[in-house]
Parts: structure tokens; C-alpha cells; sequence
């Protein structure tokens, strides 16, 4: 069996039927259960590899277990390097894979992605890129914190201000802000280069909505879990291949693939645990000094 830490147990959240997004604002009552899968980096085509693995493959491997594993969410959760190859059918066969769970999916841009040809190719269907999403008593504010052409993140004025709209306009749900680019120092020299450089502006205006309860991103390829200016801080694992924590330099973890399941609740708390697959992914590279 893969690892896992227990958190506390509720009914199972999801909606089967064809129409996934019909009716998700109506969940009220329960905790509503999200998936998080970040940093897939698809090639442009199937059989290619990235560090030695198939990305394609890795991905796969990671949605089979989730499904065996709590399953089903009401809602699924990606944030950003959902490719590695831009192209739009890269995008199209990460849509098609999504499309089969008759679950929502929410994406957002990484560094690796160019949001353009994102939302032109995931379009409609049960994958969406969207800044909002509404749960209930919650709402996820999905952000695009991507340079063109940049490794590193930073929040643009419109997006600034879309997250301080979107949160005044919402002051009775509990608020999740998802991005793709670390708001927090991991330790490593190498990936603290790319992360997000004004962090400081994104929680000056968390600050000012008590309702604003966490962050959730990828791009680490690690877990992160903290408490910082009152906010729960939360990273997951990438879906292929992992980066050594607190390494001076780039290196990869030989540690599983994995995800991420949450429980929001009506109270604004929220319980989480990671996941990780029983296996390295096949292929990975030994040693490598970037991709």
C-alpha cells in the first residue's frame, strides 16, 4: 500500500453524473473533499520522457491510486506545470485523461505552461481554467502567478486586485487561494530563486479578509505544510518526479510520486493528509543536474 497519514474520516464528496459541475454550490453541510495534483509536466507526446521517466505514465499511476484511495472528490485541483511541452496536444490528452473522472477540474498556469494555449485547449467539459470556484461554503481563488519566459513567479497588479474583488465579494465563504510559485522560503538556495518575489503584497491582502483561511500550491515538487501569518501554507507532492529538500543545488528526491486529499469544513477548518505512490517511478534518472 502507498503512505498516508490519517485525518479525520466524513462521507464521501463527488458528483458521478455526466453534468460535474451542476449543483456545487449547494454543498453546505458536509466537508467537501478536494484532490490536489500539481506539477504533472506532460510531453508533447505519450512516449516521451522527462528525467527518465514517462510523465504520461507517472500521472496515470497517481489517478489510479486516488481512485482506490478516498475516492471520489467533489472537486480536482491542479496547479500549474501541467506541461512540460506546450502544445496544444499536450493540454488536449491531459483533458481527454481528466474528462473520464466525471469529477470538476480546476486548472491553473505553472511556469512550464503558457496560459494562452491552456485555456484555449482545456475549454469547456469537466476541465476548467477558472479564478473561482465556488464550494459551498468555500471558494478556491485560483491565481496565475507566471512570468512569460521566467522561471519565477510574482502576482500582477490585475491579479492583486482580482483576489481582493473576489475575496470582498465573498465574505462568508472561507477562502482557499491556490497559485502555482512557493509563497514561502523552502531551504533551498537553488528553488528559493523561483519563488514567488512579492509574496509580501499576496498576504498584505489576505491579511485584510479574516475569511481567507489557506494557501495551496505546487512547484516544489515536495510537501510543505505550515502556519505563517495565520494562513495554512500547503505544498504537495509533483505527480512524476521530486526535488531533494534543502539541497544547495538541483537534485531529485528518491521518494515517490504522490498527491494531496483535503476535508474542508463548514467551519473553515480544514484536515489534510499526502499520499505517495509504493514505487519510484520507473526510469528516474540517478543523476541529473536540471531539466
Amino acid at each position: 500500500m502507498g503512505s498516508s497519514y490519517p485525518f479525520h474520516q466524513a462521507a464521501p464528496q463527488g458528483i458521478p453524473h455526466p453534468d460535474c459541475f451542476a449543483h456545487l454550490d449547494s454543498i453546505t453541510h458536509q466537508p467537501i473533499k478536494l484532490l490536489h495534483l500539481t506539477d504533472c509536466h506532460l510531453r508533447a507526446e505519450p512516449n516521451q520522457t522527462l528525467l527518465g521517466i514517462n510523465t504520461d505514465e507517472s500521472l496515470e499511476r497517481v489517478l489510479q491510486d486516488a481512485q482506490k484511495h478516498g475516492w471520489p472528490p467533489a472537486a480536482i485541483l491542479l496547479t500549474g506545470d501541467l506541461v512540460q511541452d506546450v502544445c496544444s496536444a499536450s493540454y488536449a490528452r491531459l483533458k481527454q485523461r481528466l474528462n473520464e473522472l466525471k469529477v470538476p477540474c480546476y486548472c491553473l498556469p505553472g511556469n512550464h505552461d503558457d496560459p494562452r494555449v491552456m485555456r484555449s485547449a482545456l475549454g469547456n467539459g469537466n476541465t476548467r481554467y477558472q479564478s473561482q470556484v465556488l464550494l459551498g461554503p468555500w471558494q478556491i481563488i485560483c491565481l496565475d502567478s507566471t512570468i512569460p519566459g521566467k522561471a519565477g513567479g510574482y502576482l500582477a497588479a490585475e491579479q492583486l486586485a482580482l483576489l481582493e474583488s473576489l475575496l470582498s465579494a465573498q465574505p462568508d465563504r472561507h477562502a482557499l487561494i491556490a497559485l502555482h510559485h512557493h509563497p514561502l522560503a523552502v531551504g533551498s538556495p537553488w528553488l528559493d530563486t523561483m519563488i514567488l518575489s512579492n509574496a509580501d503584497a499576496l498576504f498584505a491582502v489576505l491579511e485584510r479578509h479574516s475569511h481567507a483561511r489557506a494557501i495551496i500550491y505546487g512547484h516544489i515538487h515536495q510537501v510543505q505544510d505550515a502556519i505563517y501569518r495565520g494562513l495554512r501554507i500547503l505544498a504537495s507532492p509533483a505527480t512524476c518526479f521530486q526535488f531533494k529538500p534543502l539541497s544547495k543545488e538541483f537534485a531529485l528526491d528518491r521518494v515517490p510520486a504522490g498527491y494531496r486529499w483535503l476535508q474542508l469544513y463548514p467551519d473553515g477548518t480544514i484536515d489534510t493528509y499526502v499520499r505517495r505512490l509504493d514505487a519510484l517511478p520507473k526510469g528516474l534518472a540517478a543523476i541529473c543536474s536540471g531539466y
